[in-house]
């Protein structure tokens, strides 16, 4: 029997005859939880909504797809990286902790954590993102 089938029986079993079923709001916030832990790396929410992300503007730089069945979660989050890190080892740490975390927590195996990286920030404050809605006319002169 596969271990998230396992896991998902053993969090069943505990409802005495009924189901559990977790939220993916629920699942959204232990993930978002989770990112805000890990140094160097911030939520992207001020520029999820340009990109249609997220439950009604709940935890806007997670996206949660979740088969209950089945017990498996897939997580799409949506980060900004701290100028001057090295962009692929934040990735994998955000995807390990991230993937550990809800499985400890919920007992749904993760098949997938997808970390995209929207921009960078600095000390100062400054978000670097680039800006695909709306690029600069070529044919357009400059005042």
């Amino acid at each position: 029997m596969p271990a998230a089938v396992e896991n998902i029986d053993k969090v069943n079993k505990a409802a005495e005859g009924g189901l559990i079923h977790i939220s993916e709001d629920v699942i959204a916030e232990l993930a978002r939880k989770t990112i805000q832990g890990i140094p160097n790396i911030k939520m992207a929410a001020k520029f999820a909504p340009k990109f249609g992300l997220g439950r009604k503007g709940k935890s806007g730089s997670i996206r949660v797809s979740v088969e209950h069945s089945q017990g498996v979660i897939d997580i799409d989050a949506y980060v900004l990286v701290r100028y001057g890190q090295r962009i692929p080892d934040l990735a994998w740490d955000v995807q390990e902790k991230i993937k550990d975390n809800l499985e400890r927590y919920t007992g749904y195996n993760v098949r997938a954590v997808n970390v995209n990286v929207q921009g960078i920030y600095t000390n100062a404050g400054d978000n670097f993102q680039l800006n695909i809605e709306s690029a600069p006319d070529e044919n357009e002169e400059g005042d």
